[in-house]
């Protein structure tokens, strides 16, 4: 089983991944879709990592509260250093019991944790709890049985190689979650989060996008 957070030297290793072309491509491009869904406000981003998205929100939307969250102290000190005189803010915390108080924030977002998390539906309960009524969680993570050509053709549109390819393909491979693993996850009965969407190759990438909403209170 993964760990929950990427433990040190691995730290480094994925914050050097994180700078790759079709990373921060792909960061760029969910930092858009938070735009979309918001002119402003407070983000919370769960399991941040090295802060790349958290920095790519606040560019797209000038005046947000931006807050990244991490189990890894290593990855919070290395986020911490990549934002250094920008407005977002890093902290350590576990997503199974985050550190905020109820309907505390706008949007919150995630990429390529939720195969990482040992209790899928504890974290996604947390989430709704954070998560003010009305308002959605983006999830992104690698598909596990994203088609060859999805991957290859997002590759070859950043200008990758063969060798390249077949990195990125284990990587998918590896360290991914599946739509049958997705849907046991937000069918079982103890997820809050009734109301969800779900695309799979998400804006050509080998991604799962799962949209969740928290709908307002009812009197």
């Amino acid at each position: 089983m993964l760990p929950e957070g990427i433990p040190f030297p691995g730290t480094r290793g994925y914050s050097f991944l994180a700078r790759s072309r079709i990373m921060q491509a792909f960061y760029k491009d969910v930092a858009l879709d938070v735009a979309e869904e918001m002119s402003g406000g407070r983000i919370l981003d769960v399991g941040t990592g090295p802060g790349y998205l958290p920095l790519q929100i606040s560019e797209s939307l000038p005046g947000s509260e931006v807050i990244g969250i991490d189990v890894s102290e290593d990855m919070i000190r290395v986020a911490r250093k990549n934002a250094e005189g920008k407005n977002v803010k890093f902290l350590v915390g576990d997503a199974n019991k985050m550190p905020f108080e109820d309907d505390s924030f706008d949007l919150v977002v995630s990429t390529g944790s939720l195969h990482h998390w040992r209790n899928p539906v504890n974290v996604l309960n947390e989430i709704y709890r954070v998560l003010r009524p009305g308002r959605k969680a983006l999830i992104y993570d690698l598909w596990g049985e994203a088609p060859k050509e999805l991957l290859r053709g997002k590759l070859t549109e950043l200008g990758y190689g063969f060798t390249a390819g077949l990195i990125a393909y284990g990587i998918v491979r590896m360290h991914s979650i599946t739509s049958s693993e997705l849907m046991k996850i937000l069918r079982n009965e103890g997820n809050f989060f009734k109301e969800y969407t779900i695309e799979e190759g998400w804006k050509s990438y080998p991604v799962v996008k799962v949209t969740l909403l928290k709908p307002l209170k009812t009197i």
